[in-house]
């Protein structure tokens, strides 16, 4: 899996060039000139390795060294972020029975509301030994409703120690922060397991339609796996959904690692294409 620079677009420019020369993939003509960069963006090379505090994040934690920043065990993009669940992380910040290690930017990467189109990337990298128990209650990405009741709109899951690739989509009704609106429907599509022991570059662009005028896009490695338009995607009225990466499970017996390596939202898909040197679709 190559190395994807972290430098100006010129940088990143060279690296798509080479990849695409290598492997026949065609590129967005937009690579060719240097596109607008994300609204918003981590820099974990910018965090000394070994450390477990980085403020971009609020973090939801049961312990602060579930969430560390460490060199690549790749070897390929410097420092990047680990992020684990381990058998026993329950009752942290409201998860009752279920384990979580999750980290959330509710300013940078908060604020969505009915209505609205997002896009984010980011890049995950799973080793051999990743574990995750079966069932549907496994989410490492997800957009979160406000308040303290109800189920994400959006996220994607890595189920079974295979890490089986899920997205559920869930909306409908109005908002309330105290329970779950009743007349909500949820979605669940399967996208296979994602191989283990190398980075994964992930894109995603999410309309939310709470009456159903909604969608769902994602991109693995610059090839589209999902793409589920008029879907009910958020609640009607919700003030601001917001962003949240990690892991959310049910209780299991083993421990839950992985690692991410920068998050960042855009102003539209085609600039996050260029970023990445894929080809528009």
């Amino acid at each position: 899996m190559r190395r994807r620079p972290k430098t100006g677009p010129r940088g990143r420019v060279s690296a798509a060039v080479a990849i695409a020369t290598a492997t026949g993939i065609a590129l967005n003509p937009a690579v060719t000139s240097a596109a607008p960069g994300p609204l918003t963006r981590t820099n974990y090379n910018s965090v000394k390795a070994l450390t477990n505090d980085y403020s971009y994040w609020k973090e939801q934690v049961k312990s602060s060294i579930r969430v560390l920043y460490e060199n690549d065990p790749a070897g390929q993009r410097g420092v990047v972020q680990r992020i684990e669940v381990q058998p026993g992380d329950k009752n942290v910040f409201g998860s009752g029975i279920g384990e979580r290690a999750e980290v959330t930017a509710h300013g940078a990467l908060g604020g969505f509301v009915d209505g609205q189109t997002i896009v984010m990337s980011w890049s995950t990298f799973l080793d051999a030994g990743f574990a995750s128990p079966p069932g549907k209650w496994n989410n490492f990405v997800q957009i979160h409703v406000s308040g303290s009741k109800g189920y994400s709109p959006w996220q994607l899951d890595l189920v079974g120690d295979d890490a089986d690739l899920a997205m559920r989509l869930f909306g409908g009704g109005d908002w309330n922060s105290s329970k779950v609106p009743a007349d909500a429907v949820q979605e669940w599509l399967s996208l296979g397991p994602l191989p283990k022991n190398q980075w994964h570059d992930f894109m995603t662009e999410v309309r939310f339609g709470c009456t159903g005028n909604g969608y769902a896009k994602v991109w693995r490695d610059g090839k589209q796996i999902v793409d589920a338009q008029k879907r009910k995607i958020g609640y009607c009225g919700d003030p601001g959904m917001y962003w949240k990466q990690g892991f959310y499970r049910s209780a299991y017996d083993k421990t839950t690692r992985l690692w991410f390596d920068d998050t960042l939202r855009w102003a539209n898909s085609d600039d996050a294409f260029a970023y990445y040197g894929w080809a528009a679709t």
